[in-house]
């Protein structure tokens, strides 16, 4: 069944990737029309979201910024299947890296990195950094169910050679890639939701307690990388602008909790200039530090 579903919409696909972008974004707001308006996508766990993040905004704000988040949501998609027919030459005239110089010049210092970023804005185009940097690329991501989407998603993301890891396969990887002098650039989207029967760190987020994984600041803090966050704003419908900030150069000199908590302290920050570009689709607080099982482990300033 999974193969039926695959080689079923993979020509139609194709096709729309091999448009002219602005022919695939009006395919992005007939998509919109239906997402929104006939289906209700997720509609009330994005306001429920919204209404967490942001409680000083009225009904009439929060209904408005949901439907410009979905309206992103769509636009996120179809830029999916625009990647499988796009260039690198092509990416990088939608999506600026601003500051590579922080980049190169830990490169100068043989430092490897783990590079930080939310759904924020587009982490799809991210991937046209290859061949931009003097760094082997690395970046993390969840399987897809359905095994063949989930190969033609991976091989759209190592198209411009970046290498692509489970997160089940995360932690040996990449320990054993700095173990054997790599120069890498490990990318993580690090803003993921555990499910409850998985949450055990806590840290606050928006001013609310959010379970958070600690995987990226473990691994920085066991191999003393550096550490930084990339922040991604949209700057018109298709086109990005991407800067580098630095976390730290040597996670091993940091105290427990510095990197998580300056991740998403820089993360919240960036996602109030452009709430309606963040991915609020997701259950963002369903798990609490008193309905999981395991003890939890809190941020210094959530005990606060």
């Amino acid at each position: 069944m999974q193969a039926i579903a695959f080689y079923f919409f993979y020509p139609l696909l194709w096709f729309i990737s091999i448009l002219p972008a602005r022919l695939t974004y009006l395919l992005s707001d007939f998509a919109f029309l239906i997402v929104f308006y006939v289906i209700g996508y997720r509609k009330k766990v994005i306001i429920k979201n919204l209404k967490t993040a942001f409680p000083e905004k009225s009904e009439k704000e929060l209904n408005i910024l949901c439907k410009k988040t979905t309206q992103h949501f769509c636009d996120s998609f179809i830029e999916v299947i625009m990647s499988m027919s796009m260039s690198h030459k092509d990416m990088l005239s939608r999506f600026e890296y601003t500051n590579l110089h922080l980049i190169n010049d830990l490169r100068a210092q043989n430092r490897p990195i783990i590079a930080m970023f939310g759904h924020q804005a587009s982490y799809e185009w991210t991937m046209c950094l290859d061949g931009l940097v003097d760094y082997k690329i690395i970046a993390v991501y969840k399987p897809l169910a359905n095994k063949y989407f989930n190969k033609l998603i991976v091989d759209i993301r190592q198209k411009f050679n970046s290498t692509m890891i489970t997160m089940r396969e995360a932690s040996n990887s990449i320990s054993n890639s700095i173990n054997n002098g790599e120069m890498a650039m490990y990318g993580l989207v690090a803003d993921q939701s555990p499910a409850k029967y998985r949450a055990q760190h806590f840290t606050t987020f928006f001013g609310k307690t959010s379970a958070v994984f600690l995987g990226s600041e473990k691994l920085a803090k066991a191999h003393d990388t550096a550490v930084v966050y990339l922040a991604v704003e949209k700057v018109k419908r298709g086109h990005y602008k991407a800067t580098f900030k630095t976390i730290t150069e040597h996670a091993a000199q940091t105290n427990d909790w510095e990197i998580t908590d300056t991740f998403f302290d820089l993360l919240e920050k960036q996602i109030r200039l452009q709430p309606e570009y963040y991915l609020w689709s997701h259950k963002r607080w369903k798990a609490t530090p008193q309905n999981i099982k395991r003890k939890p482990v809190l941020s210094p300033r959530v005990q606060r």
